[in-house]
């Protein structure tokens, strides 16, 4: 391997026509650049330079070699710019796996104003449920993976990754705006043992199995979608009752759905994953900028409205 440094004197030396001057330009002393030129002639095995006059020329091997360095230090020069322009956030780019409600809910805002820190960023955003996430970014296939799992659930983390926790997103229990408990002063999960259920994704699904099998019963899962507009609807229907987390009803409440907060079905941690070891800045950024959203944006409370009157329908609470 060659040494750039003595190949930068050299293209000094050739620039200058002496080794005395190159010396001078360097701020070196005149035997320390003929040390360097003869260890780079030992290391390449030829000569690289002749006198001539009271100067010194470069020989044919020497003009090969300057060619090559001038590409080189170009490359470096420009490696550098690009380099600097990245920890100033005048570049970069950042690549997101997000579950649904945190790509609508949380990822927009967020991304919104890394957009207005720093215009150069680029964003790539992928729809990924937290497994699918998880394994985009072990594979080094995303930058962050924004996920979620139940209080009652271990971390996702391991000792590559590092986990920024977001907010936490309380689960609601759905029922339609008709059903008997809907207006229920104080609603249980097991008041709704013989019912038939929707749920969403698998992670969801056993959750749901979970908190239902605390409160003793075995869920009838009839409907399993990751819509959670199509969820809405069959319970708007009357043909099944479910949990949301409040961010998904914060995007959409159907009209005809009571939303009721029971105790039971608990709630979802929202974080935020990334390997672990130094983060590059645009990731940084985004996770500031994902944080900030979390915190001051909550999740909205609006009541569903009366599929009759369009006005809010009362909600029960635990």
């Amino acid at each position: 391997m060659l040494d750039l440094h003595r190949g930068r004197i050299l293209r000094e030396v050739a620039r200058l026509g002496s080794m005395t001057a190159a010396a001078r330009h360097l701020a070196y002393t005149q035997p320390a650049v003929s040390h360097h030129i003869a260890r780079l002639e030992a290391e390449v095995g030829t000569p690289l330079v002749v006198r001539h006059g009271r100067g010194v020329r470069l020989t044919e091997a020497g003009r090969v070699l300057v060619e090559h360095v001038e590409d080189v230090l170009a490359r470096m020069d420009d490696a550098e710019e690009r380099i600097a322009a990245i920890a100033g956030l005048r570049a970069g780019r950042v690549r997101v796996a997000a579950f649904p409600t945190a790509a609508g809910g949380l990822l927009p805002d967020a991304l919104a104003r890394l957009r207005a820190r720093a215009p150069g960023v680029s964003v790539t955003l992928v729809d990924a449920e937290p497994p699918e996430a998880l394994a985009l970014l072990r594979a080094g296939d995303t930058d962050v993976a924004v996920v979620f799992r139940h209080a009652h659930l271990p971390p996702d983390t391991d000792a590559r990754l590092r986990e920024v926790q977001l907010r936490d997103d309380p689960l609601r229990l759905l029922v339609p705006a008709a059903h008997p408990l809907a207006e229920a002063p104080r609603p249980r999960l097991a008041d709704l043992s013989g019912q038939t259920w929707a749920s969403g994704c698998a992670r969801c699904r056993d959750h749901l199995r979970w908190a239902c099998g605390q409160a003793g019963f075995v869920p009838d899962i009839a409907y399993t979608t990751e819509d959670h507009v199509a969820i809405q609807r069959l319970v708007a229907r009357g043909l099944a009752v479910t949990t949301l987390p409040a961010l998904a009803l914060g995007l959409h409440t159907e009209p005809g759905v009571a939303a009721l907060d029971v105790r039971g079905p608990g709630r979802r941690r929202i974080t935020a994953l990334v390997p672990a070891g130094p983060r590059p800045p645009a990731v940084t950024a985004l996770l500031d900028e994902l944080t900030t959203v979390a915190a001051t944006n909550p999740t909205p409370s609006r009541p569903p409205a009366s599929p009759d009157t369009g006005q809010p329908t009362p909600q029960a609470s635990a």
